[in-house]
């Protein structure tokens, strides 16, 4: 039977959220314009997605604002700088022994996230990770436009993305999922696998795998590396 392993990115694999991150980045960048008007509102974005009532597009439109007109090459020079510099040191130990266990055991490994894929690729390359769904920046004549292209990979959209890449991919039914995630945001698709396990779940999802019976991990309980 073919195994398909998903892992969700932000407070999952690393100890952290990759967008906040780049947010701070920006700044240093200059890029961001009244930085502080900027992280008050994000940081008030952030909060209603922890409570599980963020609108995402609300948040995409504000953070990839920054990028409109920014041509894709120095864009990623600089995402690949920040990543070594600011990401890598955030992932959990566990993660990476958890990524090596599925890759060894022949596993299909897959990150799917609801940030852009302008962060969420070059991490999952570092990973080792093949495959990406993630948010799709708009990108024209070679240019961000600070918009995004298609259902976005959240909540439910999770699910749609998955089936989407599914038969892109051409995969047959009958694959033995498991999805490793850390939000409340991601029970949609948490329900659908055969194998859900909440890593550092936050309190709702916490609630919800006690009741489910689902695995659950505490990745913060050892120190990231």
């Amino acid at each position: 039977m073919q195994r398909l392993t998903l892992f969700d990115l932000d407070d999952t694999l690393l100890d952290g959220d990759c967008s906040e991150l780049w947010n701070w980045e920006m700044i240093d960048l200059g890029w961001i314009q009244h930085s502080g008007e900027f992280l008050a509102a994000a940081q008030n974005m952030q909060e209603a997605y922890h409570a599980g009532k963020l609108k995402l597009e609300t948040y995409l439109k504000m953070t990839l604002e920054p990028l409109s007109g920014r041509d894709v090459a120095t864009v990623t020079a600089c995402v690949t700088d920040f990543v070594q510099r600011r990401v890598l040191p955030t992932i959990f130990a566990q993660a990476k022994e958890t990524i090596a266990l599925h890759r060894n055991a022949g596993d299909t490994l897959v990150v799917i996230s609801a940030s852009s894929r302008h962060l969420v690729e070059p991490i999952a390359v570092a990973l080792g990770i093949p495959y990406v769904i993630a948010v799709e920046p708009e990108i024209v004549d070679g240019r961000y436009t600070g918009a995004t292209m298609g259902v976005l990979s959240y909540r439910s959209g999770k699910v749609a993305r998955l089936q989407e890449w599914k038969q892109q991919q051409a995969m047959k039914d009958g694959l033995y999922m498991t999805f490793y995630s850390d939000s409340r945001n991601d029970v949609p698709l948490l329900n659908v696998v055969n194998r859900p396990v909440v890593v550092n779940p936050d309190p709702v999802l916490a609630e919800i795998a006690a009741m489910e019976g689902w695995q659950r991990l505490d990745w913060r309980d050892s120190d990231a590396s």
